[in-house]
């Protein structure tokens, strides 16, 4: 029932960044903060559909499977365009074409609609890397100094929020994986842990897109 409730709570949750979005639309001016509403509107668009056709009972796999995929590589840009290193820019679109060849290595879970399994390769890759895309992102910040307020910066909100999700959910599913693969019962623990840590990265993306501004008044 508790789990129910949740996975309905982290569904909804993303509206709380949409809603955001929608009163702080004139912030949306560079690419970059237009990438975070895309980001918002891929979440968006997974949680309705899914919830659409888990109620129709149709297949849905395959959505949360291209959702993955769309995300991570949202992501990776975001962090070639904010971070000036050119090294960096090289790791991140070599990070989009590592994921992606990985999830198409399981490509029925891609292209069939009717598949039951999640992208074999793709959710431990690209979980692992946005880790370190955001982990460099972060040190590169404090190297550089050159945000005053980091509780009044949009990326460190967006950043925070993206390490919380895909760091909890990729721990927990390795752990519940390598330890009690056999146990159904403690597996679905890790939706539980999932459905939670989505609502804290709505209510992170939500703030995040709260203190975007207008290129001209943003520090």
């Amino acid at each position: 029932m508790i789990a129910t409730f949740l996975a309905y709570l982290a569904d909804f949750s993303i509206f709380i960044p949409v809603v955001v979005a929608i009163i702080r639309k004139e912030g949306f001016a560079t690419n970059v903060y237009r990438l975070i509403g895309i980001y918002c509107f891929l979440i968006l668009l997974r949680n309705m559909t899914t919830l659409i056709m888990n109620q129709l009972d149709v297949y849905n796999i395959y959505i949360y499977n291209w959702h993955n995929l769309l995300g991570f590589t949202v992501i990776a840009i975001i962090y070639s365009l904010v971070v000036k290193n050119y090294y960096f820019k090289f790791f991140a679109w070599t990070c989009i074409l590592i994921v992606t060849t990985t999830a198409f290595i399981d490509y029925p879970t891609l292209l069939d609609v009717k598949t039951r399994n999640f992208n074999q390769f793709s959710y431990n890759v690209s979980g692992f890397l946005t880790i370190i895309l955001t982990l460099f992102y972060f040190y590169q910040l404090l190297q550089s100094l050159y945000v005053s307020n980091l509780t009044q910066y949009p990326l460190f909100w967006f950043s925070a929020g993206i390490l919380f999700y895909y760091a909890g959910t990729l721990f927990s599913y390795l752990f519940i994986e390598t330890t009690f693969n056999s146990s159904v019962e403690l597996r679905q623990q890790y939706w539980v842990i999932d459905a939670i840590l989505s609502i804290v990265l709505s209510i992170f993306l939500g703030i995040s897109i709260w203190f975007i501004k207008p290129p001209d008044n943003f520090c």
